[in-house]
């Protein structure tokens, strides 16, 4: 019995120094010898949680909860798994006993709050996070928690608020940074957004969820650019029509037009932080930024051409096909850039 507890405290520490891959080979031959033991399975239920082996840590804390139902630790570890694998309302049935077994630990109430969150139960949520805090009010993760629920209802001033005080509670809170990226973002900040997604990724490089949010902000910028740009292109394709301009003015108007929307794209990069521009040239050289790029581009050229090639009295005509090519540009990169965004 000394000797399992000495291995467990053993397994313990390779956990806290994330050598998860050593603590589940460790932990695997305990409870092969002591399949009676609830922490080992805690334990290695823990460590495959830190090494993403999301059903295998599901499979482990319920055989902890089959061992000793009266633990809130199996419990809470199931529900954390479970939320992994996108199983949200057996991670919140699984918080909720948790919390109902120690309902002064705030972690269980935090539990509760992430699977409430992934079940879409916002009072369920907002509920467990103010008990949290009321429990501990000087814990980082619960202010950090505490904003997550308060942007999904929509309280950006609360939001920023608990995640400022997460930070100032743990400078290196990682998710804290995020999240106020996450806020940025909601009040079209990009620049403020692309910041605190980067200063997360310097923190924590290993998860890689920060620098994937900088890619969705870039494809998002990208995504406008093109908005902006055909929303132009299909306004100077009416001008012949309307103004009875010759082609001379007509090629100037979309020259001006492709000079004014990369000058604002290189504005827009020339901005965000050096590490971000990095990032906006291997988005732009990517399949999808390209082809949504080459979309909209060739879209905009062929119905241009079409008004600009045609003979003044064919352009009444002609203007619908070069109007229905300048929409079928944009949503067509929409779509492309959108399976971008879906992707990361």
């Amino acid at each position: 019995m000394i000797e399992l507890a000495q291995e467990l405290a053993r397994a313990d520490a390779m956990l806290d120094m994330k050598r998860y891959d050593q603590a589940c080979g460790l932990l695997s031959r305990l409870v092969a010898a002591q399949p009676e033991s609830a922490r080992a399975w805690c334990l290695l239920a823990r460590a495959h949680l830190g090494a993403a082996r999301h059903q295998q840590a599901v499979d482990a804390a319920n055989r902890a909860v089959s061992l000793d139902p009266s633990d809130e630790w199996p419990h809470r570890l199931a529900s954390n798994a479970l939320l992994h694998t996108d199983n949200y309302p057996e991670a919140l049935r699984a918080g909720m006993e948790a919390r109902r077994l120690a309902p002064g630990h705030w972690q269980a109430h935090i539990c509760v709050a992430q699977a409430a969150l992934g079940a879409r139960r916002l009072d369920i949520a907002t509920g467990a996070a103010s008990q949290a805090r009321s429990l501990a009010p000087n814990e980082p993760d619960v202010h950090f928690l505490s904003g997550k629920v308060s942007l999904a209802a929509g309280d950006l001033d609360a939001a920023r608020i608990h995640q400022e005080r997460a930070l100032a509670l743990d400078p290196a809170h990682s998710g804290a940074m995020n999240e106020l990226g996450r806020i940025r973002l909601r009040r079209h900040d990009t620049r403020g957004a692309v910041r605190h997604f980067i200063r997360a990724a310097r923190v924590s490089p290993a998860e890689s969820v920060y620098s994937r949010n900088i890619d969705v902000v870039i494809v998002r910028t990208v995504s406008r650019m093109i908005y902006i740009f055909t929303l132009a292109a299909l306004l100077l394709i009416w001008i012949p029509v309307v103004a009875h301009l010759g082609r001379f003015p007509f090629a100037i108007g979309l020259t001006v037009l492709g000079v004014l929307a990369v000058a604002s794209f290189a504005w827009m990069v020339f901005r965000l932080p050096p590490e971000a521009r990095l990032l906006v040239r291997r988005t732009l050289r990517g399949r999808r930024a390209a082809a949504a790029l080459a979309v909209a581009v060739g879209g905009v050229a062929v119905a241009f051409a079409a008004v600009a090639l045609v003979p003044a009295d064919e352009l009444p005509q002609i203007l619908p096909v070069a109007v229905i090519a300048t929409i079928g540009a944009r949503l067509g990169a929409f779509a492309i850039l959108r399976g971008a965004i879906s992707k990361r």
